[in-house]
Protein backbone atom coordinates (compact mmCIF):
# COMPACT_ATOMS: atom_id res chain seq x y z
CA UNK A 1 0.00 0.00 0.00
CA UNK A 2 1.64 3.40 -1.32
CA UNK A 3 2.26 5.68 1.52
CA UNK A 4 0.68 9.34 2.13
CA UNK A 5 3.64 11.08 0.91
CA UNK A 6 3.35 8.72 -2.21
CA UNK A 7 -0.20 9.48 -2.93
CA UNK A 8 1.12 13.03 -2.74
CA UNK A 9 3.57 12.85 -5.24
CA UNK A 10 1.47 10.23 -7.64
CA UNK A 11 -1.36 12.70 -7.90
CA UNK A 12 0.70 16.29 -8.58
CA UNK A 13 2.39 14.08 -11.52
CA UNK A 14 -0.66 12.81 -12.98
CA UNK A 15 -2.29 16.51 -13.21
CA UNK A 16 0.65 17.26 -15.20
CA UNK A 17 3.07 18.53 -12.28
CA UNK A 18 7.03 18.23 -13.26
CA UNK A 19 8.93 20.50 -10.81
CA UNK A 20 8.49 21.90 -7.73
CA UNK A 21 10.67 24.54 -6.02
CA UNK A 22 11.78 25.13 -2.50
CA UNK A 23 13.86 24.64 0.09
CA UNK A 24 13.85 21.14 2.23
CA UNK A 25 13.70 20.85 5.86
CA UNK A 26 14.01 17.42 7.53
CA UNK A 27 10.27 17.30 7.68
CA UNK A 28 9.73 17.36 4.17
CA UNK A 29 12.80 14.85 3.44
CA UNK A 30 10.31 11.66 2.54
CA UNK A 31 7.83 14.03 0.78
CA UNK A 32 10.93 15.20 -1.61
CA UNK A 33 12.07 11.49 -2.00
CA UNK A 34 8.38 10.78 -2.88
CA UNK A 35 8.93 13.62 -5.46
CA UNK A 36 11.81 11.98 -7.13
CA UNK A 37 10.84 8.78 -7.57
CA UNK A 38 7.48 10.43 -9.33
CA UNK A 39 10.09 11.74 -11.74
CA UNK A 40 9.17 15.56 -10.33
CA UNK A 41 12.26 17.33 -9.96
CA UNK A 42 13.12 19.48 -7.48
CA UNK A 43 14.69 22.83 -7.63
CA UNK A 44 16.23 24.00 -5.00
CA UNK A 45 15.77 28.06 -4.20
CA UNK A 46 17.96 29.94 -1.16
CA UNK A 47 14.68 31.66 -0.10
CA UNK A 48 10.73 30.27 0.19
CA UNK A 49 9.50 33.41 -1.06
CA UNK A 50 11.38 32.89 -4.77
CA UNK A 51 10.32 29.48 -4.63
CA UNK A 52 6.68 30.00 -4.69
CA UNK A 53 7.25 32.85 -7.14
CA UNK A 54 9.20 30.57 -9.39
CA UNK A 55 6.68 28.26 -9.16
CA UNK A 56 3.71 30.40 -9.63
CA UNK A 57 5.06 31.10 -12.95
CA UNK A 58 6.40 27.74 -13.77
CA UNK A 59 2.83 26.77 -13.01
CA UNK A 60 0.65 29.13 -15.41
CA UNK A 61 2.78 28.68 -18.64
CA UNK A 62 2.66 25.24 -18.09
CA UNK A 63 -0.77 25.27 -17.64
CA UNK A 64 -0.50 23.12 -14.02
CA UNK A 65 -0.69 24.19 -11.09
CA UNK A 66 2.98 25.04 -9.54
CA UNK A 67 4.04 23.77 -6.60
CA UNK A 68 6.53 25.01 -3.62
CA UNK A 69 7.27 23.08 -0.76
CA UNK A 70 8.54 24.32 2.07
CA UNK A 71 9.59 23.18 6.04
CA UNK A 72 7.45 23.89 8.64
CA UNK A 73 7.80 26.69 11.30
CA UNK A 74 10.15 29.92 8.94
CA UNK A 75 9.59 27.69 5.84
CA UNK A 76 6.18 27.88 5.66
CA UNK A 77 5.89 31.67 7.18
CA UNK A 78 8.56 32.60 4.13
CA UNK A 79 5.70 31.68 1.68
CA UNK A 80 3.27 34.52 2.64
CA UNK A 81 4.55 37.05 -0.32
CA UNK A 82 4.22 34.16 -2.81
CA UNK A 83 1.07 33.07 -1.63
CA UNK A 84 -0.58 36.87 -1.57
CA UNK A 85 0.78 37.65 -4.89
CA UNK A 86 -1.10 34.50 -6.16
CA UNK A 87 -4.01 35.41 -4.68
CA UNK A 88 -4.32 38.80 -5.95
CA UNK A 89 -2.40 37.76 -9.37
CA UNK A 90 -4.37 35.41 -10.16
CA UNK A 91 -1.30 33.01 -10.29
CA UNK A 92 -1.80 29.16 -9.92
CA UNK A 93 0.58 28.72 -6.77
CA UNK A 94 0.10 25.03 -4.52
CA UNK A 95 2.06 25.29 -1.65
CA UNK A 96 2.92 22.32 0.32
CA UNK A 97 4.28 22.56 4.01
CA UNK A 98 4.98 20.22 6.72
CA UNK A 99 3.30 20.79 10.22
CA UNK A 100 2.85 19.67 13.68
CA UNK A 101 1.87 16.08 14.25
CA UNK A 102 -1.58 15.90 15.46
CA UNK A 103 -0.53 13.76 18.02
CA UNK A 104 2.20 15.92 19.47
CA UNK A 105 1.12 17.47 22.70
CA UNK A 106 -0.29 21.04 22.23
CA UNK A 107 2.37 22.01 25.39
CA UNK A 108 4.74 21.72 22.62
CA UNK A 109 5.11 24.81 21.48
CA UNK A 110 8.32 24.86 19.23
CA UNK A 111 7.65 25.97 15.30
CA UNK A 112 3.84 25.84 16.34
CA UNK A 113 2.27 28.15 13.98
CA UNK A 114 -1.70 28.21 12.83
CA UNK A 115 -1.07 27.69 9.85
CA UNK A 116 -4.25 27.00 8.26
CA UNK A 117 -5.75 29.85 10.27
CA UNK A 118 -2.82 32.00 8.79
CA UNK A 119 -3.32 31.16 5.17
CA UNK A 120 -6.82 30.83 4.77
CA UNK A 121 -7.96 34.66 4.31
CA UNK A 122 -5.43 34.29 0.98
CA UNK A 123 -6.08 31.15 -0.14
CA UNK A 124 -9.03 29.35 -2.27
CA UNK A 125 -8.36 26.10 -0.32
CA UNK A 126 -6.30 24.96 2.91
CA UNK A 127 -6.35 21.59 3.90
CA UNK A 128 -3.98 18.82 5.77
CA UNK A 129 -3.22 16.08 3.84
CA UNK A 130 -3.99 13.11 6.27
CA UNK A 131 -3.59 9.13 5.41
CA UNK A 132 -7.74 8.93 5.12
CA UNK A 133 -7.89 9.76 1.67
CA UNK A 134 -5.19 12.30 0.91
CA UNK A 135 -5.60 11.62 -2.98
CA UNK A 136 -8.59 13.87 -2.63
CA UNK A 137 -6.97 16.26 -0.56
CA UNK A 138 -4.54 16.87 -2.86
CA UNK A 139 -7.28 16.87 -6.10
CA UNK A 140 -8.99 19.24 -4.47
CA UNK A 141 -6.12 21.65 -3.89
CA UNK A 142 -5.00 20.88 -7.70
CA UNK A 143 -8.75 21.70 -8.37
CA UNK A 144 -8.70 25.74 -6.37
CA UNK A 145 -5.59 26.24 -7.89
CA UNK A 146 -6.52 25.88 -11.87
CA UNK A 147 -10.22 27.00 -11.94
CA UNK A 148 -10.97 30.57 -12.73
CA UNK A 149 -10.00 32.94 -11.32
CA UNK A 150 -6.57 30.97 -10.53
CA UNK A 151 -4.83 31.37 -7.21
CA UNK A 152 -3.35 30.00 -4.46
CA UNK A 153 -3.83 26.98 -2.25
CA UNK A 154 -1.86 25.65 0.75
CA UNK A 155 -1.61 21.82 1.93
CA UNK A 156 0.38 20.87 5.08
CA UNK A 157 1.47 17.24 5.67
CA UNK A 158 3.49 15.79 8.85
CA UNK A 159 6.65 14.12 8.69
CA UNK A 160 4.39 11.71 10.91
CA UNK A 161 1.75 11.43 8.19
CA UNK A 162 3.77 11.40 5.32
CA UNK A 163 5.15 7.75 5.96
CA UNK A 164 1.90 6.44 7.12
CA UNK A 165 -0.25 3.98 4.41
CA UNK A 166 -2.79 5.62 2.34
CA UNK A 167 -6.34 4.60 2.76
CA UNK A 168 -8.64 5.54 -0.10
CA UNK A 169 -12.76 6.14 0.68
CA UNK A 170 -13.10 5.87 -3.35
CA UNK A 171 -11.03 6.15 -6.88
CA UNK A 172 -11.87 8.91 -8.72
CA UNK A 173 -10.50 11.07 -11.19
CA UNK A 174 -9.50 14.90 -11.16
CA UNK A 175 -12.62 17.36 -10.87
CA UNK A 176 -13.79 18.27 -14.06
CA UNK A 177 -15.48 21.48 -14.76
CA UNK A 178 -19.13 21.79 -14.65
CA UNK A 179 -20.69 21.53 -18.24
CA UNK A 180 -22.34 24.56 -19.40
CA UNK A 181 -25.55 24.48 -21.05
CA UNK A 182 -27.20 26.90 -23.53
CA UNK A 183 -23.27 28.85 -23.84
CA UNK A 184 -23.71 29.57 -27.07
CA UNK A 185 -27.13 31.31 -26.99
CA UNK A 186 -26.11 33.00 -23.51
CA UNK A 187 -22.96 34.06 -25.94
CA UNK A 188 -25.41 35.23 -28.74
CA UNK A 189 -27.19 37.27 -26.20
CA UNK A 190 -24.22 39.04 -24.61
CA UNK A 191 -22.82 40.16 -28.13
CA UNK A 192 -25.67 42.01 -29.38
CA UNK A 193 -25.63 43.68 -25.56
CA UNK A 194 -22.75 44.64 -25.86
CA UNK A 195 -23.14 45.73 -29.85
CA UNK A 196 -25.72 47.69 -28.78
CA UNK A 197 -24.22 49.75 -25.96
CA UNK A 198 -21.08 50.41 -28.52
CA UNK A 199 -24.07 52.04 -30.95
CA UNK A 200 -24.13 54.14 -28.58
CA UNK A 201 -20.62 55.40 -28.00
CA UNK A 202 -18.93 58.15 -29.40
CA UNK A 203 -15.65 57.61 -27.57
CA UNK A 204 -15.67 53.89 -26.10
CA UNK A 205 -12.34 52.15 -24.53
CA UNK A 206 -12.17 48.57 -24.43
CA UNK A 207 -10.01 47.47 -21.81
CA UNK A 208 -8.42 43.90 -21.45
CA UNK A 209 -7.48 42.78 -18.20
CA UNK A 210 -6.03 39.48 -17.12
CA UNK A 211 -9.26 37.96 -16.70
CA UNK A 212 -8.80 36.89 -20.31
CA UNK A 213 -7.23 33.74 -21.15
CA UNK A 214 -4.31 33.91 -22.83
CA UNK A 215 -5.79 31.23 -25.68
CA UNK A 216 -8.48 34.05 -26.51
CA UNK A 217 -6.06 36.32 -27.78
CA UNK A 218 -6.86 35.44 -31.85
CA UNK A 219 -10.02 35.89 -31.50
CA UNK A 220 -9.83 38.94 -29.33
CA UNK A 221 -7.40 40.63 -31.76
CA UNK A 222 -9.42 39.37 -34.72
CA UNK A 223 -12.56 40.92 -33.24
CA UNK A 224 -10.42 44.67 -32.19
CA UNK A 225 -8.83 44.56 -35.85
CA UNK A 226 -12.69 44.01 -37.25
CA UNK A 227 -14.23 46.93 -35.26
CA UNK A 228 -11.71 49.13 -35.01
CA UNK A 229 -12.58 49.59 -31.33
CA UNK A 230 -9.55 51.85 -29.52
CA UNK A 231 -8.24 49.46 -26.58
CA UNK A 232 -6.13 49.12 -23.55
CA UNK A 233 -4.62 46.94 -21.84
CA UNK A 234 -3.59 46.25 -17.78
CA UNK A 235 0.03 45.46 -17.51
CA UNK A 236 -0.80 41.66 -16.61
CA UNK A 237 -2.75 41.42 -19.85
CA UNK A 238 0.13 42.76 -22.08
CA UNK A 239 0.79 40.33 -24.77
CA UNK A 240 -2.36 39.36 -25.55
CA UNK A 241 -3.47 42.54 -27.77
CA UNK A 242 0.34 42.71 -30.49
CA UNK A 243 1.34 46.45 -29.53
CA UNK A 244 2.61 46.59 -33.00
CA UNK A 245 -0.11 46.08 -34.86
CA UNK A 246 -1.02 48.59 -36.57
CA UNK A 247 -4.05 47.62 -37.92
CA UNK A 248 -5.17 47.42 -33.81
CA UNK A 249 -6.11 50.89 -32.62
CA UNK A 250 -3.81 50.42 -29.40
CA UNK A 251 -4.28 53.25 -27.18
CA UNK A 252 -1.88 52.23 -24.05
CA UNK A 253 -1.27 50.57 -21.06
CA UNK A 254 -4.02 51.71 -17.81
CA UNK A 255 -3.28 50.50 -14.45
CA UNK A 256 -0.75 53.16 -13.10
CA UNK A 257 2.19 52.78 -15.08
CA UNK A 258 4.42 55.36 -16.41
CA UNK A 259 2.58 58.31 -17.63
CA UNK A 260 -0.59 57.88 -16.11
CA UNK A 261 -1.81 61.09 -16.42
CA UNK A 262 -2.27 60.76 -20.23
CA UNK A 263 -3.59 57.46 -19.78
CA UNK A 264 -6.19 58.50 -17.46
CA UNK A 265 -6.88 61.44 -19.90
CA UNK A 266 -8.31 58.37 -22.55
CA UNK A 267 -9.73 56.80 -19.86
CA UNK A 268 -11.73 59.90 -18.11
CA UNK A 269 -12.65 61.10 -21.86
CA UNK A 270 -13.82 57.49 -22.53
CA UNK A 271 -18.53 57.64 -22.35
CA UNK A 272 -18.00 54.03 -22.42
CA UNK A 273 -15.27 51.67 -20.87
CA UNK A 274 -15.86 47.78 -22.12
CA UNK A 275 -13.73 46.01 -19.42
CA UNK A 276 -13.09 42.83 -20.83
CA UNK A 277 -11.76 40.33 -18.43
CA UNK A 278 -10.90 43.80 -16.78
CA UNK A 279 -9.72 43.07 -12.87
CA UNK A 280 -9.65 46.68 -11.12
CA UNK A 281 -6.72 44.52 -9.13
CA UNK A 282 -4.46 45.82 -10.75
CA UNK A 283 -5.61 49.53 -10.36
CA UNK A 284 -4.54 51.91 -8.01
CA UNK A 285 -6.84 54.32 -7.99
CA UNK A 286 -10.81 54.01 -7.46
CA UNK A 287 -12.41 55.47 -11.15
CA UNK A 288 -13.56 52.01 -11.88
CA UNK A 289 -15.82 52.88 -9.23
CA UNK A 290 -17.51 55.46 -10.90
CA UNK A 291 -16.91 55.56 -14.68
CA UNK A 292 -19.45 54.17 -17.30
CA UNK A 293 -17.49 50.47 -17.32
CA UNK A 294 -19.82 47.46 -18.56
CA UNK A 295 -17.96 44.34 -17.08
CA UNK A 296 -17.50 41.32 -19.63
CA UNK A 297 -15.88 38.60 -17.51
CA UNK A 298 -16.28 34.93 -17.79
CA UNK A 299 -15.67 34.96 -13.79
CA UNK A 300 -15.09 35.85 -10.77
CA UNK A 301 -12.33 38.56 -10.27
CA UNK A 302 -9.62 38.45 -7.92
CA UNK A 303 -10.64 37.31 -4.22
CA UNK A 304 -13.82 36.72 -5.83
CA UNK A 305 -15.20 39.60 -5.74
CA UNK A 306 -17.99 40.36 -8.86
CA UNK A 307 -19.28 43.48 -9.92
CA UNK A 308 -22.75 44.48 -9.21
CA UNK A 309 -23.85 46.23 -12.07
CA UNK A 310 -22.95 46.57 -15.72
CA UNK A 311 -22.43 42.76 -15.46
CA UNK A 312 -22.21 40.41 -18.75
CA UNK A 313 -21.30 37.06 -18.15
CA UNK A 314 -20.12 34.65 -20.56
CA UNK A 315 -17.52 31.98 -21.94
CA UNK A 316 -15.02 34.77 -23.93
CA UNK A 317 -14.60 32.12 -26.65
CA UNK A 318 -18.21 31.70 -26.71
CA UNK A 319 -18.52 35.39 -26.66
CA UNK A 320 -15.97 36.47 -29.42
CA UNK A 321 -16.75 33.84 -31.96
CA UNK A 322 -20.42 35.59 -31.68
CA UNK A 323 -19.06 38.94 -31.81
CA UNK A 324 -17.30 37.98 -34.89
CA UNK A 325 -20.89 37.45 -36.65
CA UNK A 326 -21.92 40.68 -36.10
CA UNK A 327 -21.17 43.65 -37.84
CA UNK A 328 -19.77 46.77 -36.26
CA UNK A 329 -22.49 48.81 -34.96
CA UNK A 330 -21.14 51.74 -35.83
CA UNK A 331 -17.60 53.34 -36.95
CA UNK A 332 -15.57 55.61 -34.68
CA UNK A 333 -12.72 57.72 -36.23
CA UNK A 334 -9.70 57.21 -33.23
CA UNK A 335 -11.12 59.33 -30.88
CA UNK A 336 -8.30 59.07 -28.65
CA UNK A 337 -5.38 59.79 -31.43
CA UNK A 338 -3.91 63.11 -29.54
CA UNK A 339 -3.21 60.72 -26.81
CA UNK A 340 -1.68 58.07 -29.14
CA UNK A 341 0.51 60.69 -30.31
CA UNK A 342 1.47 61.81 -27.33
CA UNK A 343 2.68 58.20 -25.71
CA UNK A 344 4.69 57.58 -28.97
CA UNK A 345 6.51 60.55 -28.67
CA UNK A 346 7.25 59.94 -25.27
CA UNK A 347 8.30 56.28 -25.88
CA UNK A 348 10.30 57.39 -28.54
CA UNK A 349 12.28 60.23 -26.90
CA UNK A 350 11.31 63.37 -27.90
CA UNK A 351 8.63 64.59 -25.14
CA UNK A 352 9.34 64.23 -21.46
CA UNK A 353 12.96 63.23 -21.94
CA UNK A 354 15.06 64.13 -18.60
CA UNK A 355 17.37 67.21 -18.80
CA UNK A 356 20.47 65.30 -18.98
CA UNK A 357 21.97 61.67 -18.78
CA UNK A 358 20.23 58.59 -20.46
CA UNK A 359 15.91 58.18 -20.70
CA UNK A 360 14.42 55.59 -19.49
CA UNK A 361 12.87 54.94 -22.05
CA UNK A 362 15.73 54.75 -24.13
CA UNK A 363 16.53 51.41 -21.98
CA UNK A 364 13.56 50.28 -23.31
CA UNK A 365 13.84 50.59 -26.74
CA UNK A 366 17.30 49.15 -27.48
CA UNK A 367 16.28 46.11 -25.68
CA UNK A 368 13.23 45.89 -27.53
CA UNK A 369 14.88 46.70 -31.29
CA UNK A 370 18.07 44.11 -29.91
CA UNK A 371 16.29 40.68 -28.68
CA UNK A 372 13.19 39.13 -30.56
CA UNK A 373 10.19 39.69 -30.30
CA UNK A 374 8.84 36.04 -28.37
CA UNK A 375 11.49 37.19 -25.62
CA UNK A 376 9.78 37.12 -21.88
CA UNK A 377 10.28 39.81 -19.96
CA UNK A 378 9.39 40.27 -16.18
CA UNK A 379 9.48 42.97 -13.93
CA UNK A 380 10.60 44.16 -10.22
CA UNK A 381 8.59 46.68 -8.30
CA UNK A 382 9.95 50.20 -8.49
CA UNK A 383 10.24 52.94 -11.05
CA UNK A 384 11.21 50.57 -13.67
CA UNK A 385 8.15 48.35 -13.74
CA UNK A 386 6.29 51.23 -14.60
CA UNK A 387 8.95 52.52 -17.55
CA UNK A 388 8.48 48.53 -18.82
CA UNK A 389 5.03 48.16 -17.91
CA UNK A 390 3.92 50.99 -20.14
CA UNK A 391 6.39 51.32 -22.82
CA UNK A 392 8.06 47.57 -23.49
CA UNK A 393 6.31 46.66 -26.73
CA UNK A 394 4.67 43.50 -26.18
CA UNK A 395 3.74 40.95 -29.02
CA UNK A 396 2.26 37.78 -27.35
CA UNK A 397 0.46 36.59 -25.06
CA UNK A 398 2.09 35.16 -21.84
CA UNK A 399 5.56 37.15 -22.95
CA UNK A 400 5.09 40.20 -19.71
CA UNK A 401 5.29 39.40 -15.96
CA UNK A 402 4.96 41.54 -13.12
CA UNK A 403 3.77 41.53 -9.86
CA UNK A 404 0.66 44.26 -9.84
CA UNK A 405 -1.87 43.16 -7.66
CA UNK A 406 0.23 42.99 -4.76
CA UNK A 407 3.44 44.83 -6.47
CA UNK A 408 5.48 42.90 -4.07
CA UNK A 409 9.34 43.37 -4.82
CA UNK A 410 11.76 40.24 -5.14
CA UNK A 411 9.25 39.05 -7.87
CA UNK A 412 11.27 39.86 -11.65
CA UNK A 413 14.24 37.75 -10.66
CA UNK A 414 12.21 34.63 -8.95
CA UNK A 415 9.63 34.80 -12.10
CA UNK A 416 12.06 35.41 -14.38
CA UNK A 417 13.67 31.24 -13.60
CA UNK A 418 10.51 29.94 -13.47
CA UNK A 419 9.67 31.26 -17.28
CA UNK A 420 13.08 29.99 -18.74
CA UNK A 421 12.61 26.62 -16.73
CA UNK A 422 8.77 26.60 -18.50
CA UNK A 423 9.88 27.81 -21.91
CA UNK A 424 13.74 27.15 -22.64
CA UNK A 425 13.95 27.64 -25.69
CA UNK A 426 12.78 31.51 -25.30
CA UNK A 427 14.61 34.39 -23.96
CA UNK A 428 13.64 35.93 -21.14
CA UNK A 429 15.15 39.22 -19.24
CA UNK A 430 14.41 39.96 -15.96
CA UNK A 431 14.03 43.72 -15.19
CA UNK A 432 15.36 45.11 -11.59
CA UNK A 433 16.05 48.22 -9.65
CA UNK A 434 19.36 48.03 -7.41
CA UNK A 435 17.40 47.94 -4.70
CA UNK A 436 15.71 44.76 -5.55
CA UNK A 437 18.59 42.76 -6.67
CA UNK A 438 20.15 43.24 -3.34
CA UNK A 439 17.05 41.45 -2.11
CA UNK A 440 17.43 38.12 -4.34
CA UNK A 441 20.87 38.66 -6.13
CA UNK A 442 21.68 35.34 -4.43
CA UNK A 443 19.62 33.33 -6.39
CA UNK A 444 21.70 34.58 -9.68
CA UNK A 445 23.37 31.09 -8.26
CA UNK A 446 19.98 29.39 -8.21
CA UNK A 447 20.10 30.14 -11.93
CA UNK A 448 22.92 28.99 -13.04
CA UNK A 449 22.73 25.73 -11.01
CA UNK A 450 19.26 24.69 -12.39
CA UNK A 451 19.94 25.84 -15.88
CA UNK A 452 17.66 28.63 -16.33
CA UNK A 453 20.12 31.46 -18.35
CA UNK A 454 18.48 34.42 -18.05
CA UNK A 455 19.58 38.09 -18.45
CA UNK A 456 19.35 40.28 -15.67
CA UNK A 457 18.90 44.24 -16.74
CA UNK A 458 19.75 46.26 -12.98
CA UNK A 459 18.57 49.61 -13.67
CA UNK A 460 21.09 51.39 -10.59
CA UNK A 461 20.14 54.52 -9.46
CA UNK A 462 21.40 53.75 -5.74
CA UNK A 463 17.96 54.72 -4.28
CA UNK A 464 14.61 53.01 -3.85
CA UNK A 465 13.38 56.23 -6.26
CA UNK A 466 9.54 55.70 -6.93
CA UNK A 467 9.29 55.86 -2.87
CA UNK A 468 12.11 58.94 -3.12
CA UNK A 469 10.16 60.96 -5.61
CA UNK A 470 6.62 60.47 -3.87
CA UNK A 471 8.33 61.58 -0.73
CA UNK A 472 9.50 65.07 -2.54
CA UNK A 473 5.90 65.17 -3.96
CA UNK A 474 4.85 65.64 -0.51
CA UNK A 475 7.22 68.49 0.80
CA UNK A 476 9.29 65.51 2.64
CA UNK A 477 12.69 65.63 3.01
CA UNK A 478 15.02 62.98 1.17
CA UNK A 479 15.11 60.49 4.50
CA UNK A 480 15.89 56.42 4.07
CA UNK A 481 15.24 56.15 0.55
CA UNK A 482 19.08 56.64 -0.13
CA UNK A 483 21.68 53.46 -0.14
CA UNK A 484 25.24 52.94 -1.49
CA UNK A 485 25.59 51.55 -4.65
CA UNK A 486 26.23 47.58 -5.34
CA UNK A 487 28.87 46.19 -7.66
CA UNK A 488 25.95 43.73 -9.47
CA UNK A 489 28.45 42.85 -12.15
CA UNK A 490 30.96 41.63 -9.11
CA UNK A 491 27.81 39.79 -7.32
CA UNK A 492 26.88 37.92 -10.95
CA UNK A 493 30.71 36.87 -11.19
CA UNK A 494 30.22 35.72 -7.19
CA UNK A 495 27.50 33.65 -8.52
CA UNK A 496 28.64 31.87 -11.60
CA UNK A 497 27.54 34.17 -13.92
CA UNK A 498 28.71 37.05 -15.97
CA UNK A 499 28.42 40.36 -16.26
CA UNK A 500 28.88 44.34 -17.55
CA UNK A 501 28.03 47.80 -17.06
CA UNK A 502 26.75 49.88 -19.99
CA UNK A 503 26.59 53.44 -19.28
CA UNK A 504 25.54 54.47 -22.78
CA UNK A 505 22.88 53.82 -25.32
CA UNK A 506 25.80 52.17 -27.51
CA UNK A 507 27.10 50.11 -24.84
CA UNK A 508 23.89 49.09 -23.76
CA UNK A 509 23.38 47.63 -27.46
CA UNK A 510 26.48 45.92 -27.17
CA UNK A 511 25.53 44.31 -23.83
CA UNK A 512 22.20 43.17 -25.14
CA UNK A 513 23.81 41.62 -27.54
CA UNK A 514 26.73 39.85 -25.73
CA UNK A 515 23.96 39.06 -22.79
CA UNK A 516 21.72 37.19 -25.51
CA UNK A 517 24.76 35.66 -27.00
CA UNK A 518 25.62 34.34 -23.75
CA UNK A 519 22.62 33.70 -22.15
CA UNK A 520 22.07 31.05 -25.33
CA UNK A 521 25.58 29.17 -24.22
CA UNK A 522 23.81 28.64 -20.75
CA UNK A 523 25.59 31.13 -18.61
CA UNK A 524 23.04 34.01 -16.97
CA UNK A 525 24.57 37.11 -17.53
CA UNK A 526 23.82 40.68 -15.85
CA UNK A 527 23.62 44.66 -17.18
CA UNK A 528 24.15 46.93 -14.88
CA UNK A 529 23.09 50.64 -15.93
CA UNK A 530 23.40 53.35 -13.78
CA UNK A 531 21.07 56.04 -14.29
CA UNK A 532 19.94 59.07 -12.21
CA UNK A 533 17.02 58.71 -10.03
CA UNK A 534 15.74 62.13 -11.61
CA UNK A 535 15.50 60.69 -15.11
CA UNK A 536 12.12 58.67 -13.82
CA UNK A 537 10.61 61.95 -12.52
CA UNK A 538 8.90 63.15 -16.23
CA UNK A 539 7.43 59.86 -16.76
CA UNK A 540 6.67 58.27 -13.59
Amino acid sequence: MPTVAEVVARELRSAGVDRAFGLPGGEVLVLLDALRRAGISFTLCRHEAVAGTAAAVYGKLRRTAGVAVATLGPGAANLMLPLANAWLDREPLLAITADLPVSWPVSHTHQRLPLHEVYRPIVKHVEAVTPLDPQSAVQRALWACTSEPQGPAYLTLSAEDAVQPASFLHEGGHPTAPVLTGQEENARRAAHELAQRLAAAERPLVIVGLGVRPERAPLLRQWLRSWRLPVAVTPKAKGLIDEHDEATDFVGVVGGMAIDDLMMEAVQRADLIVGFGFDPVEVDKTWHAHLPIVWVLESAQATGVLPRRELIVADHGALLAALDELAPPRVWERPFQDVQVERKAIAAGRSRAPAQGLAPVRIVSVFANTLPPETIVTTDVGSHKYLFGQFWPSRYPETFWMSNGLSGMGYGLAAAIGAKLARPEVPVLAVLGDGGFSMVCQELETARRVGAPVMVLVIADCSYSLIRIGQENRGLPRYGVDFEPIDSVQVARACGCEGVVARTAEELAAAAEQALAVTRAGVPFVIEVPLDAEAYRPIV
